[in-house]
């Protein structure tokens, strides 16, 4: 299994230090030498500690379901986004997977949302994400009850399988801090199969790393701040879930679609999933 932390270096492009020259051992010294009462000792009681700021992201993430067939109207939403800032593990690998991403503002949301309410569009549910600098949170996708394998393709572009167990399937999130920019975060996100989890144990946090499978060819990254929101949606519909991208939008039943727009009775139909992320804030301390 990849680890986590070898995901989140291979995206970003982490580079180690190198080491300095060898020098002579200082001799070792008792821990308070040196030291004043003061500084050492507990502080008043009425004498309150610093406070500690806590550096934060949050995100709006907008899921909504569309008739599959009606896959091929996203093509309106793509054309009036924008790939510009976004970075990918790699592109091909991105788009056999049938993932597709672009970035827009917020002064766009109107119109997205009227195109997407013409394809039959309609929203499920929004998730509030807050993440903290260097750390991570998953959005849940798709439960797996049972063992399976899942096909994807791999960033040289060969067919690959994962062999999984009983999990989740989910889409991680991690927010880096941009040391020369303020009020931004560089966004990455990749599918990943992990284990629900409750508490933090650290042994069984070990265990559930060791165990986690991160699909890096559908992994991006993406500057964001206030306004900024990613379009995340299938290429095509695949019309099965035994593949990373159909897993990932596929609704694994019919869903029951209306549109007061239009003289059609409810119907219901094959479905997949849009997600739509949006920037509402970053907290820099």
């Amino acid at each position: 299994m990849i680890r986590f932390s070898l995901v989140v270096a291979s995206v970003l492009g982490l580079v180690l230090g190198a080491a300095g020259c060898p020098t002579e051992p200082k001799r070792s010294s008792l821990i308070w030498q040196g030291e004043k009462i003061g500084e050492i000792a507990a502080p008043p009681r009425d004498r309150a500690a610093p406070p500690v700021y806590l550096v934060t992201v949050s995100l709006d993430v907008h899921v909504l379901e569309m008739p599959a067939d009606n896959v091929e109207q996203l093509q309106a939403v793509w054309q009036i986004l924008s790939a510009t800032p976004i970075r990918l593990m790699s592109y091909n690998a991105f788009s056999e997977n049938s993932f597709r991403l672009l970035y827009g503002k917020m002064e766009l949301w109107p119109k997205i949302q009227d195109l997407l309410v013409a394809a039959d569009a309609q929203p499920v549910t929004t998730v509030t994400l807050t993440i903290a600098d260097n750390d991570k949170t998953d959005l849940p996708i798709a439960e797996l009850p049972i063992a399976r394998p899942i096909t994807f393709v791999a960033t040289d572009l060969s067919k690959q399988m994962a062999h999984v167990g009983s999990g989740l399937l989910a889409l991680r999130l991690v927010a880096q801090p941009i040391p020369w920019a303020r009020g931004v975060r560089k966004i990455v996100g990749f599918p990943v199969y992990t284990l629900p989890t409750s508490g933090a144990i650290p042994e069984l946090q070990t265990r559930v790393l060791q165990r986690e499978f991160p699909f890096n060819p559908a992994a991006f990254a993406c500057q964001m701040g206030p306004g900024d929101l990613l379009v995340l949606g299938p290429e095509t519909y695949t019309g099965e879930r035994t593949t990373l991208g159909g897993l990932f939008f596929n609704e694994p039943a019919d869903a029951l679609f209306f549109n007061v727009n239009k003289p059609k009775p409810p119907q219901r139909r094959p479905a997949v999933r849009v997600y739509i992320l949006v920037c509402t804030q970053v907290s820099d301390g």
